[in-house]
């Protein structure tokens, strides 16, 4: 009863603090949430799909209120889940699920009041109002997947990775997590090659599944048999960001190479170009991110419609497919350029990654991110000597949401610039983790004096 009662009241806790945003500002509208309630054919299927629902349960005028409503219940529910999940699995510690809940809290805070926004991301009409708390319970169900191997936990692993696949490109993370963490428990640890095998099926279904539903999505709202537009434009910023002049010469295609010329041509007369990027890594991290968007939106998309409109593309699904065409080539082509200014690129975009999964990427910030993770991987390591051969759970929830870090952060470096927006998803959780690790490691040296 007892037990009931004080999860009752950290739900209600959590509601409070979550609702307060669209109390406080309201539905925001960002720049990119047109987008999303016009469908365009640019944007995934899952929060498209989601604000329709909305449309036409409360009207035009009057559904972006309870949008915002439910993203932040949604928010709620994903804290009140991480609270409970690090209580039951670390024997009942209530101090270490309201510390896992103040977590999350904490990031939202932060991005309400420190960073600049004006906004939580809960009551803004953008993917992130949904996708952070989703991404919070696929990690709690792949944990407790591996921890407890219930099929409802492998079901709501698949099903929160088809959701969030379905909602950003970007979530394809959830993919890559959940394989690199079947190969490290039923490959490298227990060598159960038939459920790895199972495993690595579901996830291929899965793969294939987000795809379908994807045109499926497009058959219903435009007639036409096609996934949404616009994957490779990310790749080709940063590959004409890194590019040469000389890299003309690796088009045989004399219109891609005159596209290729159009664009970055401009790009160096705007000084968009690598070789413009200041000396150090953050600075150049930081160039590339003010120049990714310059040449994507104020460069690619304007040549590249043109040629488009040129050919005699008029509707939205011809000049869509014409678009994606050429992208795809050029990318494609300019793959073979020197990769010496990508690496420098790639990599100095991890490590901003990294920083912004736990922090914010600062000279002093950039320290205590350091720390951070080195306290996480030096607790982690140690009850891992200590206890070896003994599956602790902290020691798997650490591992999952470590993985999902790293992984974020390799995925979206190789793709696109690293600010805030696309690595907090992890970042309470990461506390939480080190809260739990910390807890566990103290645990451990009193017993050590114990039996002293």
């Amino acid at each position: 009863m007892i037990k009931k009662k004080t999860e009752i009241i950290l739900f209600f806790i959590c509601a409070g603090f979550y609702l307060l945003f669209p109390l406080l500002d309201g539905p925001v509208w960002c720049v990119d949430s047109g987008s999303y309630a016009t469908m365009h054919i640019s944007r995934e299927p899952l929060y498209p799909t989601f604000l329709w629902i909305f449309r036409k349960l409360f009207g035009e005028e009057g559904y972006l209120l309870p949008v915002v409503l439910v993203q932040s219940l949604v928010a709620a529910y994903a804290a009140w889940k991480l609270a409970l999940t690090v209580k039951e699995a670390a024997g009942g510690q209530l101090y270490l699920a309201v510390l896992a809940m103040g977590f999350q809290f904490g990031v939202t805070f932060l991005c309400r009041f420190v960073a600049n926004r004006g906004s939580a991301y809960t009551d803004s009409i953008m993917t992130e109002g949904l996708g952070l708390s989703l991404y919070v319970l696929f990690v709690l169900q792949l944990f407790q997947y591996i921890s407890e191997e219930k099929t409802k936990h492998l079901a709501g692993t698949v099903c929160l990775a088809l959701l969030l696949v379905n909602l950003r490109k970007q979530m394809l993370i959830t993919l890559c997590l959940m394989a690199a963490v079947f190969v490290l428990y039923y490959l490298l640890r227990e060598r159960r090659l038939r459920r790895l095998f199972f495993l690595f099926t579901l996830t291929v279904v899965v793969f294939f599944g987000s795809k379908l539903t994807d045109r499926l999505y497009n058959y219903w709202v435009r007639g036409a048999w096609i996934e949404h537009s616009g994957n490779s434009m990310g790749l080709l910023c940063t590959l004409i960001y890194t590019a040469s002049w000389e890299d003309g010469q690796l088009f045989s295609d004399e219109t891609q190479k005159k596209i290729y010329e159009e664009i970055y041509g401009q790009a160096w007369q705007q000084g968009l170009n690598i070789a413009f990027a200041p000396e150090g890594w953050e600075e150049l991290s930081t160039h590339y991110a003010d120049s990714y968007d310059a040449i994507g939106y104020g460069i690619i998309n304007p040549v590249i419609e043109e040629v488009v409109r040129a050919e005699g593309a008029v509707t939205e699904v011809d000049k869509a497919l014409g678009y994606d065409r050429y992208c795809n080539a050029l990318a494609k082509v300019l793959l073979s350029q020197e990769k010496g200014d990508l690496l420098r690129v790639y990599i100095s975009n991890i490590l901003k990654g990294l920083i912004n999964s736990v922090a914010r990427m600062h000279p002093l910030l950039n320290f205590f991110a350091l720390g951070a993770y080195g306290l996480y991987l030096g607790l982690y390591g140690w009850l891992w000597f200590k206890k070896r051969g003994e599956r602790l759970s902290v020691l798997t929830f650490a591992e999952v949401v470590l993985g999902g870090i790293f992984i974020n952060s390799l995925v979206v470096g190789a793709m696109i610039f690293c600010q805030p927006r696309y690595m907090i998803y992890s970042m309470g959780l990461f506390y939480a983790a080190l809260a739990w690790l910390v807890h566990t490691g103290i645990g451990e040296l009193r017993k050590g004096r114990v039996q002293e």
